[in-house]
């Protein structure tokens, strides 16, 4: 009894070492919106493959930039297509790596304890409305978004002097919800976040800016390709999705085949 019982502790001690060496540690730069879900994500993960994946978050364009910079970056998932188009463009990205990881939508919050009475995104013109929020245009895809809004329902010239630029989208939100501006473009999965320290005025007219999607796309300098592989693969699969459907995310096949003509950039 008493060998059978080391021969077990023996083999299990065995798999255990072989296991850890065969794990890997990769790392992803994601679009700071994602934040969230993808920390939910690695933790199941991470139980289901023994590796891990650790995260460097921010705005799309300038975790473009960084991986341009040469940052040891295994995979790469943006806010917008353009980032990536960039990558592929310059043979950063794995050819045929290309995928869509979900879709969001963007929306008008206001302070939750806002006395103004907007009830929609037209109502930013009016004079009450001091400063409005939304992400820096060149390098933060839900401030490219905004603009690309505000431009399609004629605002753009009316709400110009209002404008206050967020380093990220979720800058923009702390400014919302800290009453710092009246009103804020984020996306739904922000304001979800935000709970009941926000209130939503009105969703984006689909039509009124580019598809809001999230393309993934592995590195081309990356050592660990098939493991950075794998955790794409996790999030396409039915633990992934749930996780993503969880935290507002859009996860049907339509947000890869838009059915409105996006708006100009």
């Amino acid at each position: 009894m008493r060998l059978n019982t080391s021969l077990c502790l023996m083999v299990s001690f065995v798999l255990f070492v072989a296991s850890t060496a065969r794990a890997e540690t990769i790392n992803f730069a994601a679009a700071i919106s994602m934040k969230e879900a993808l920390l939910e994500a690695n933790v199941a993960f991470s139980k289901e493959t023994g590796d891990d994946v650790e995260f460097s978050f921010g705005a799309s364009g300038v975790l473009l930039t960084q991986i341009k910079n040469g940052a040891p970056i295994d995979g790469f998932i943006s806010a917008a297509a353009e980032q990536v188009d960039v990558m592929e463009k310059a043979n950063l990205a794995v050819a045929g790596s290309r995928r869509i990881v979900a879709g969001n939508e963007l929306v008008m919050i206001v302070p939750a304890a806002s006395k103004l009475q907007l009830t929609t995104i037209t109502d930013i013109a009016h004079a009450e409305v001091k400063k409005i929020a939304i992400g820096q245009p060149k390098s933060v895809p839900a401030g490219q978004y905004a603009t690309q809004t505000l431009a399609s329902l004629k605002l753009d010239s009316a709400v110009a002097g209002k404008i206050v630029n967020g380093t990220n989208v979720r800058q923009v939100l702390d400014y919302v919800e800290r009453g710092e501006v009246d009103a804020g473009f984020v996306y739904a999965t922000d304001a979800q976040q935000a709970g009941d320290k926000v209130k939503i005025i009105a969703t984006a007219p689909a039509d009124s800016h580019d598809p809001i999607v999230y393309p993934g796309v592995l590195v081309a300098a990356s050592k660990k390709q098939a493991t950075a592989a794998t955790f794409f693969a996790f999030l396409a699969s039915q633990k992934g999705l749930l996780i993503l459907r969880k935290h507002g995310f859009i996860t049907d096949a339509q947000v890869t085949k838009p059915t409105t003509q996006p708006a100009a950039k």
